[in-house]
């Protein structure tokens, strides 16, 4: 009790110091709280599954010129029916993503379709609500559907037996429910609202069976790590039987391995990258909060030096007063830890606007923040009290009570200050310049020339669903549409790519080993005219050559066929210049003519490299093709306009169509964006904490200065010396701080920037401009008490104690 007594004693004789610290101390605890529950949420993908850690996806990796080296999931649809061939005991199913829609009278809806294997939930076992998954998944005329979708097609009836008609990748069928299972959760990979059994016969297309193609996940499982690690080495054993001697892949340019499936969802390095940053953002504020804590309870130390001198006096053992000022620390980090966490509650609405989060404090259940916040409290209690402790505890009784002044640390404790805010200002101003390049990066981005004019595209993803005979009338009705200047269907558009085929091509005449992956893209009618592409040599495709149309060949044909690339397809390939690759042979994809070369489109996002692109035309219909249209006026109700007509001419297929620069955001910058975002909210918060702590010294040892600034002003100097004497005392930190700051933050930087092809110059603007940001707030931070000190009268200032 007495312990609690001195702590609310020294809390409200030093209200600005209890203020400085507990506020400090809180706001770094609730920017820790929140990017924990961020990179908690992040690395806790698919853990809640019973048995997660004995799943694993087969990822695939290519080794070609021209090919991305990054990992990814999806595989060859028929791999698992040839490893279970060599493998009898080997568990695994499958998950395939598709475009799917449900009729319901006369409203057809859009929803979200997994087509699995039958023993899916028997491995990612989600909770049933009612009937049984596995058995439903055991008949193919059955569908398991979420609470959700139960909820939305048959209201409070029971959805076991009603019958659903879906139609999935242009097809028909009718299901019947035969289990519900419970919403999915956020954190889970393998999501979806309704589930088919993958019958072979029924969803098996031309490249189902083709290796090198990626199609959907394969998952197994294994009793232990070691099983799996055993498996993995089994897997080049497996290539060499059965895929490289099907001659689509060659030995050293593809392999395969094994990922754990609570790893899956961070299989991106730069998401990886991204997430651990945020850590360290995280946790590097709450450091700066301890430090502010540490230094000013030393720079207050002095102030109950005879305290501490009386209770020696009276008694008291060293290890007493340890004791008793740590557990005054940990009572002042847990009423600090009660504020962030209200502070936390107050901002995750904002944090989850700003970074496109559903985060969420729990306080009882498996997701509680209790545990961790009393682990903080505990941790963080010891660690910023034991070292005040310790000062306070050293000083000799006869020393102090014999002393007209309070101690106050000497140069030793004044070295360590200064250290301390050297450290939490290098934080601050790195977290400023890392703020000003992905803000700089991410305005680059956005404005960015992408080789064609992305306002004023709007791209309709819904065309892929409509029946082959109808798509000359589907474009034709919105190419009537008013603003309309062009439309085009393809394969790819803005940000929707992953529907098209990559190719070794090699120029005639050489061998296939020197040749580049190319990707293979067959495109429509005015494609190149709608997107703007700009023609650098040779000519585009015109109906008048019948060499460029390949829906004039024959089935089986091997006659040449004219193709289109691109820049870097053309410099890839070995031509010395565009114009010198009009009417050179390629092989590898048929025999080509290339008739043109357009400058690079840039349809993927930042972060990957601009490939090759080999273009072939087609008159008519194509698989995966997406319509774009070219129109002037405004985007929100042109989209309205092209919504209404689509219900009008194909009411059969749900309206999917968004504008390029949206498709683009949500594909490829979003992410980024977002989590630039929630760096800049933790390094302005970093900052800020850091000038709370700046501030609460400037008021303690300006206070302690007053007697010197008389003494100095008596003498001759003026306010303008006193001030430019406090300020340099205070400011020389903070410029170390800068050049310490500056290396960090460049290798940071450069790291975190090679992460995209299309990347801003890491210009010594950021560094400089950081530091003049730093010097210009610590000067606003201290300057009023700096002001107020060497404007004091000198009289009052030795009359000062």
């Amino acid at each position: 009790m007495s312990a609690l007594t001195s702590l609310y004693r020294s809390l409200t004789r030093h209200k600005l110091f209890a203020a400085l610290n507990i506020g400090g101390l809180a706001l770094g605890i609730a920017t820790f709280l929140v990017l924990l529950l961020f990179v908690r949420f992040e690395t806790g993908f698919d853990r809640a599954i019973p048995g997660a850690d004995q799943l694993y996806v087969i990822q695939e990796r290519y080794h070609m010129p021209g090919y991305p080296e990054d990992p990814n999931p999806y595989t060859m649809g028929g791999q698992l029916d040839v490893l279970r061939a060599d493998y009898p005991g080997l568990q695994g199913t499958r998950y395939w993503e598709q475009n799917a829609s449900v009729r319901q009278g006369n409203t057809v809806t859009a929803e979200s379709l997994r087509v699995v294997d039958p023993n899916f939930f028997a491995l990612v076992r989600y909770p049933a609500i009612s009937g049984d998954p596995i058995r439903a998944l055991a008949d193919p005329g059955s569908v398991v559907v979420t609470e959700r979708i139960a909820r939305k097609y048959f209201g409070s009836q029971p959805a076991i037996g009603r019958a659903m008609t879906i139609t999935i990748d242009g097809s028909t069928f009718t299901y019947r429910v035969g289990a519900v299972i419970a919403d999915m959760r956020d954190d889970v990979s393998f999501r979806g609202d309704l589930f088919v059994p993958l019958v072979r016969a029924r969803f098996a297309n031309d490249w189902f069976d083709h290796w090198g193609s990626t199609t959907l996940y394969t998952l197994l499982r294994f009793p232990d790590a070691a099983a799996a690690r055993a498996f993995d080495g089994e897997l080049p054993r497996f290539a060499e039987r059965h895929v490289f001697p099907d001659g689509n892949l060659k030995k050293g340019q593809w392999e395969q391995s094994l990922r754990p499936l609570v790893d899956n969802h961070l299989y991106d390095p730069a998401d990886r990258n991204a997430v651990m940053t945020l850590g360290i953002v995280g946790v590097l504020t709450l450091l700066i909060a301890i430090v502010n804590y540490v230094n000013l309870a030393t720079a207050r130390s002095g102030l109950r030096a005879r305290e501490v001198a009386m209770r020696k006096v009276l008694g008291g053992t060293r290890a007493t007063l340890i004791r008793q000022f740590t557990g005054e620390a940990l009572a002042t980090v847990a009423l600090a830890a009660l504020i962030g966490l209200a502070l936390a509650e107050l901002a995750l609405p904002m944090i989850n606007a700003a970074g496109g989060t559903k985060l969420a404090l729990h306080y009882l259940g498996s997701g509680s923040i209790l545990p961790p916040l009393i682990a903080l409290v505990v941790v963080v209690g010891l660690i910023a009290g034991i070292y005040p402790a310790l000062v306070l505890t050293q000083f000799q009784p006869a020393a102090v009570l014999a002393s007209a002044r309070a101690p106050g640390g000497g140069r030793a404790g004044a070295r360590l200050r200064g250290a301390l805010v050297v450290f939490q200002f290098g934080i601050a101003v790195a977290f400023a310049i890392g703020t000003g390049v992905m803000l700089a990066q991410t305005a680059h981005v956005r404005d960015a020339d992408l080789g064609f004019k992305r306002d004023g595209l709007f791209i309709v993803h819904a065309f892929a669903n409509v029946e082959p005979a109808d798509r000359a009338g589907v474009l034709r009705a919105l190419a009537s549409l008013p603003g309309v200047s062009a439309i085009t269907s393809a394969q790819n558009a803005p940000g929707s790519q992953s529907t098209t085929n990559t190719s070794t091509v090699y120029r005639a005449g050489l061998d296939e080993s020197r040749g580049r992956s190319t990707m293979d893209v067959v495109v429509g009618d005015d494609y190149f005219a709608t997107f703007g592409a700009r023609l650098i040599a040779g000519r585009l495709f015109d109906t008048a050559h019948p060499g460029d149309d390949t829906a004039l060949r024959q089935a089986g044909s091997k006659a040449p066929y004219n193709v289109v690339v691109n820049r870097t397809a053309a410099a890839d390939l070995g031509f010395a210049s565009p114009a010198a690759a009009i009417g050179g042979t390629l092989e590898g994809n048929g025999t080509m003519t290339i008739v043109g070369v357009v400058d690079d489109l840039r349809f993927r996002g930042p972060r990957q490299a601009i490939g090759g692109v080999e273009y072939r035309y087609s008159s008519k219909p194509f698989a995966s093709a997406v319509a774009t249209i070219r129109y002037s006026g405004d985007p929100a109700q042109f989209r309205d306009a092209v919504e209404a007509a689509w219900k009008r001419i194909a009411p059969a297929v749900p309206f999917e169509g968004r504008t390029v620069a949206q498709n683009l955001y949500e594909e490829y910058y979003k992410a980024d964006a977002q989590r630039a975002r929630l760096f800049t909210i933790g390094a302005v918060l970093a900052i800020l904490i850091g000038c709370i702590g700046l501030y609460g010294l400037a008021a303690f040892d300006t206070s302690r200065r007053v007697k010197e600034i008389g003494i100095r002003k008596t003498i001759g100097a003026s306010t303008t010396d006193v001030l430019r004497l406090l300020l340099t005392t205070f400011l020389r930190p903070v410029l170390i701080a800068s050049i310490v700051a500056w290396p960090i933050a460049y290798i940071a930087m450069q790291r975190w920037l090679s992460g995209f092809d299309d990347r801003i110059a890491l210009s010594p603007w950021f560094f400089l401009a950081a530091t003049v940001a730093a010097i210009i707030i610590a000067t606003a931070t201290i300057f009023v008490q700096a002001w107020r000190v060497a404007r004091a009268e000198p009289a009052i200032a030795l009359r000062y104690e």
